[in-house]
């Protein structure tokens, strides 16, 4: 059987790889492939094979069924086991015909009968002696013991081929998961000719991934760039090696599935992850604190910067030569190695094509690829010189008192850079580790790789309702409009001995807009991002300002006379209401002060009614007891007068009532009225 070898590995990363493999074969031959019981699937249904000359083709593709070894056994009759294997195979196959060999040279053809067990006792031991009975061809029965027989063929042909297949079975179950796929194919004529078979199929595999090494001496600090070396990791999980195979690395997602028709179709349950808890961890104890002189950071902070910034591009446009083992290079063994050297000794080593394809980006590498089955390696992918600058950045909700050490780096190359770890190499030494971000071409993003310690940055906050300003009426409502002022104040303290360029993201508070502020802040989605140049050994206030406006709602019926009237003095004082809304408003006092007059009279007339109602209760119990003497009679005829004039001014409370309720339904649909009529802004 010929091999195939694999030519090409193309990587995704969504989890499969596309194989291109090519075979030499002369005549009729096939290839043989193996594969996991997962990865049949995609293999099946991705599948392309082509003889690539005029006459051969492929006559057809086999594979290992997807049942099990229990399921496959059961379309034979056979089944061996691993004790008395010979036994209960000729119990198995009566009835097949033989032929024996018996002793040195005896031949026996017969038909198998069955088994017969007899005892024996050899030196006073039992032994059971197997003897096989045996139809001769000459119709004689015989009886022959299991010890003579030196070979043993059997003649039919279905019972050697249902053999054969129970052992193949059981050998290929040996290896639970794996599965092999056969591809025959024919030569058409042609038996002395070379053909080339090409073989492609996608299988799942790891992704690859990539890291990154940016390295910076102080010359290119200056010069603010770096060098940006990627790194890609490849494993390779199949059972061929690859040798001198040509490597593609495709970063993007292009819609991938498995579909499963292969194996019987179960269930997928979730997997639920168990809470992970945290250690405790150290707490830092605080140390005093002594208070320094700061000073207000303005705009004047920024004429220091340009100065420098000026004074740094001349020393760009015409940097003076390093002297040796001094910055501006890289030392290795004892020697120093300059940025222009070491980047063409790292970029030698580098050949990678790229190129767009759509919705992805593939990287090709140039120089063949080796690596052994089950193994995995690291390839270099890029190598480029990029815009980078070292800053700080500081936000509060991350690190309280110290900002974060970070790169700024813009992807300046024609390069797409997929997400992947960084380590920071600065002046020789680590700086730190970050993550690079996916980055199309010009994106610009800061890479945290440190903590400032030596900055120290101190924030407070606090925040003022001023006066009214403003007054709208709507729906029966007065809303007051006040300004509230929200004040944050940033101390800030360099403690080194370099001017530090620092990021300040300050949180973005719905509705509120800065009234006073340094400079200028850059927007991100969540911050307002405020460049500050921090000088050396320097202390600075950073004082911010921000305004949003909020109403107070009142609600006019909630309100007395003396109330409106009081809050109408304000209004006028402030020229918050012209004359006719001051009228309007006097109006709408007096009707409310009328209506409190009327349902305060109603309620004095309810209580009237209610103390009215308890007498008349008491007095009707006083004369249920009084007896038919003189005196009773008389205190009963006082009762009865009182009973009779507390009824006549229940009748006249009663005729109140409803004038009251009247005059106080009209007076409040007028209120009603007035107060829709004020303006609503």
């Amino acid at each position: 059987m010929s091999k195939l070898k694999v030519k090409k590995v193309i990587i995704f990363k969504h989890g499969v790889s596309y194989y291109i493999l090519e075979g030499i074969i002369k005549g009729t031959d096939s290839f043989e492939l193996e594969f996991k019981v997962d990865e049949m699937n995609d293999v099946l249904k991705s599948l392309f094979v082509l003889d690539t000359s005029e006459k051969g083709y492929i006559s057809s593709i086999s594979y290992d069924a997807a049942l099990d070894t229990l399921q496959l056994l059961k379309s034979i009759m056979l089944n061996i086991p691993d004790k008395d294997s010979f036994s209960s195979l000729i119990t198995q196959i009566k009835g097949a015909k033989v032929n024996l060999t018996i002793g040195a040279s005896k031949q026996i053809l017969g038909t198998i009968i069955g088994i017969e067990e007899i005892e024996k006792f050899i030196k006073e031991q039992k032994i059971i002696e197997k003897l096989l009975i045996i139809l001769q061809d000459d119709d004689i029965i015989t009886k022959i013991p299991f010890s003579e027989i030196k070979s043993f063929d059997i003649l039919n042909e279905d019972i050697k081929k249902d053999l054969k297949f129970f052992f193949d079975t059981i050998i290929a179950g040996k290896k639970k998961d794996a599965k092999k796929i056969k591809i025959n194919c024919e030569s058409g004529g042609a038996d002395n000719i070379e053909r080339s078979i090409f073989v492609s199929y996608i299988r799942e595999s790891p992704i690859w991934k990539t890291s990154y090494r940016l390295i910076m001496s102080k010359q290119q600090a200056l010069e603010q760039k770096c060098l940006l070396s990627g790194w890609s990791l490849i494993e390779n999980t199949t059972n061929q090696d690859w040798e001198d195979i040509a490597l593609s690395l495709v970063a993007g997602m292009p819609v991938s599935f498995i579909y499963d028709f292969y194996r019987p179709i179960f269930i997928q349950r979730p997997v639920i992850q168990p809470p992970k808890v945290l250690s405790a961890r150290p707490t830092e104890i605080e140390e005093g604190l002594e208070m320094e002189r700061f000073k207000e950071y303005s705009m004047a902070e920024a004429a220091p910067k340009l100065k420098a910034m000026k004074s740094r591009a001349r020393m760009v446009a015409a940097p003076s030569a390093p002297p040796a083992g001094a910055a501006g290079g890289f030392g290795v063994t004892g020697a120093t190695i300059s940025d222009d050297a070491l980047m063409d000794k790292v970029k030698f080593q580098t050949k990678t094509q790229t190129k767009d394809i759509g919705e992805l980006f593939e990287y090709n590498i140039s120089n063949p690829v080796s690596i052994k089955r089950k193994q995995s390696a690291l390839v270099p992918i890029l190598t480029e010189a990029i815009k980078a600058k070292r800053i700080l950045l500081y936000n509060k909700d991350e690190h309280n008192k110290n900002p974060n050490a970070c790169l700024e780096i813009t992807n300046n190359t024609n390069l797409t850079l997929e997400r992947g770890p960084a380590t920071l190499i600065y002046d020789d030494n680590l700086a730190g580790e970050a993550i690079i971000p996916f980055l199309n071409k010009e994106d610009t993003r800061l890479l945290n790789y440190a903590v400032e310690q030596a900055v120290i940055i101190m924030h407070e906050q606090k925040s003022e309702n001023l006066s009214v300003h403003k007054v709208t009426f709507g729906s029966g409502y007065s809303y007051e409009y006040y300004y509230t002022n929200l004040m944050t104040e940033y101390k800030i303290n360099n403690k080194t001995t370099e001017e530090k360029e620092l990021y300040l993201d300050h949180p973005k508070t719905s509705g509120y807009k800065f009234i006073e502020k340094p400079v200028d802040p850059e927007e991100t989605p969540n911050y307002w991002r405020f460049k500050i140049t921090l000088k050396p050994k320097d202390a600075i206030i950073f004082k911010l300002k921000e305004r949003k406006e909020n109403y107070s709602s009142n609600y006019l019926w909630n309100w007395s006379k003396e109330d409106i009237l009081k809050r109408v003095g304000f209004y006028v004082k402030h020229k918050f209401i012209d004359p006719k809304l001051e009228q309007q408003l006097k109006e709408i006092a007096e009707l409310i002060q009328t209506s409190n007059d009327l349902k305060n009279k109603r309620e004095k007339l309810h209580e009237e009614r209610d103390v009215m109602t308890g007498e008349q209760e008491r007095l009707r119990e006083n004369i249920a007891v009084l007896g038919t003497d003189s005196q009773s009679i008389t205190l009963k005829e006082r009762y009865i007068k009182k009973l009779n004039d507390q009824e006549s001014r229940f009748e006249e409370i009663s005729k109140e009532l409803k004038v009251l309720d009247k005059k106080i339904v009209i007076n409040d649909k007028k209120i009603e009225e007035k107060m829709q009529e004020l303006s609503p802004t």
